[in-house]
């Protein structure tokens, strides 16, 4: 650890700090968007209690959502709900009051404030994944900035607490990305396989695409050593067919995992629909096809730039400006190694074993 970086109690308590954060504004904050309620909460209470109101997005004609989505969220519940049945009851009018603003006791809401204050918990979990990652691979100081702009984002505190398949997606993309920095590419593969199949998003796999590159570029360069493979540097010795193997081996258990993954999913949403589906196709086919995107009308490009400038204010625009900087980094390395590359032909034209021509 160098003299900059903070120390691991330092982080350990910021870490305490993130979570508290995070949680606290899951129970303070509102729903934002309708479709979290009666798409995802009024289902969830459907598969907790076997009451509810049913969207159209879950008729078994459409069936454009997935129950496999709600039901770790429904397991987490019902061990909420085994432990509070075992508490006294002066802890669980306290615990209530804490985290429902003075209701008092009541089962229900008690358990609605738990598990958003849970899926608060697992958000904050995975961005700090993500930031210890930056911190151990790029730079500490870049990992604090991080924080800070994660923190201070507005986007980021709406999406925490939220049940919704894109907040999910979020965590999922950011466990995947700590992984891939630290060289972990099949499993930064298997949580953009979970946030694509099983979750019931599947337009989110653009976000995963470079991932599956960057994957693939190493699989080729570095083979199954990948730890041990520096950056931007080929394997010595190493034969065409050997890299092919290693890119084959990716593919391979990128699909096993999915057909496992999608096996699972689609039993459960058997198992609820009463025959065989598939969510992500349907919900997929219905977007895809002509008008069926443009049932409750679409919004200009200027929608996604204010969406941007609300949520992230000045960082979206620093982080638009920043696009071109990859670009001009890339373009300034080829020319050092350019003139680099004539430097070493001028040097060695000037070694003494050249004037033995002369001799």
């Amino acid at each position: 650890m160098t003299a900059s970086s903070p120390s691991p109690q330092w982080i350990a308590a910021l870490s305490v700090v993130y979570v508290a954060v995070r949680v606290s504004a899951a129970n303070l904050s509102p729903i934002m968007d309708c479709d979290e309620v009666f798409n995802y909460w009024e289902p969830l209470h459907f598969v907790l209690y076997g009451t509810g109101m049913q969207t159209w997005e879950y008729a078994p004609q459409y069936a454009l959502r997935t129950y496999a989505y709600l039901l770790p969220m429904a397991a987490v519940d019902k061990s909420y709900q085994f432990l509070l049945d075992r508490l006294p009851v002066s802890l669980l009018d306290s615990l209530s009051r804490l985290l429902t603003l003075s209701l008092g006791y009541f089962d229900k809401p008690l358990l609605f404030a738990m598990l958003r204050g849970t899926l608060a918990l697992a958000s904050a979990c995975s961005e700090l994944s993500l930031l210890h990652a930056i911190h151990d691979v790029i730079s500490p100081q870049v990992a604090c900035w991080m924080a800070f702009l994660q923190l201070t984002a507005a986007g980021n505190s709406n999406a925490c607490s939220a049940c919704l398949p894109s907040s999910t997606v979020m965590m999922l993309w950011q466990c995947s990305t700590a992984n891939l920095f630290r060289e972990r590419h099949e499993w930064a593969i298997v949580w953009g396989l979970l946030a694509v199949l099983a979750v019931g998003w599947p337009f989110c796999a653009v976000l995963f695409v470079p991932t599956g590159c960057w994957a693939l570029w190493r699989a080729y360069h570095c083979g199954d050593n990948e730890g041990e493979c520096e950056k931007d540097v080929t394997r010595p010795g190493c034969s065409r067919q050997a890299s092919v193997h290693s890119v084959l081996n990716v593919f391979i258990r990128t699909l096993l995992h999915a057909i496992v993954i999608q096996a699972i999913v689609m039993a459960v949403d058997y198992y609820f629909y009463g025959r065989i589906v598939s969510p992500i196709w349907n919900i997929f086919s219905y977007n895809a096809r002509a008008g069926g995107d443009e049932l409750y009308g679409v919004e200009p490009l200027s929608y996604y730039v204010k969406n941007l400038a609300l949520n992230f204010n000045l960082v979206a625009l620093l982080g638009l400006s920043s696009l071109p900087i990859p670009a001009f980094k890339l373009l300034l390395q080829e020319i050092c190694n350019h003139r680099q590359g004539q430097m070493e032909m001028m040097e060695k034209g000037r070694s003494p074993d050249s004037l033995r021509f002369w001799d």
